[in-house]
């Protein structure tokens, strides 16, 4: 018996996954900071969606929110648990 892949809805997706200005906005820094944070390790790091060229860049809003919450921690001393902050 074939099993199906639940596809999630579209548009919960995007309401889950912010833009890199998005994201920025939401931390209070520029694009370029936010970028440079989740290089080394200060931020927490963005999903790449598709390869090549066509990569997008979106930022889990969870995660930055929880991130946020508690204190904006170092990646190294801070895991998410995958929950929402509320």
């Amino acid at each position: 018996m074939a099993t199906r892949s639940h596809t999630p809805d579209p548009r919960a997706v995007n309401q889950e996954l912010l833009t890199v200005k998005q994201a920025a906005q939401l931390c209070g820094v520029s694009t370029r900071t936010l970028t440079r944070w989740g290089l080394s390790g200060v931020a927490p790091s963005p999903v790449k969606l598709g390869y090549g060229t066509r990569t997008a860049v979106r930022y889990r809003q969870a995660e930055l929110l929880s991130w946020i919450e508690a204190g904006c921690p170092e990646m190294k001393t801070w895991t998410w648990d995958g929950r929402d902050s509320k």
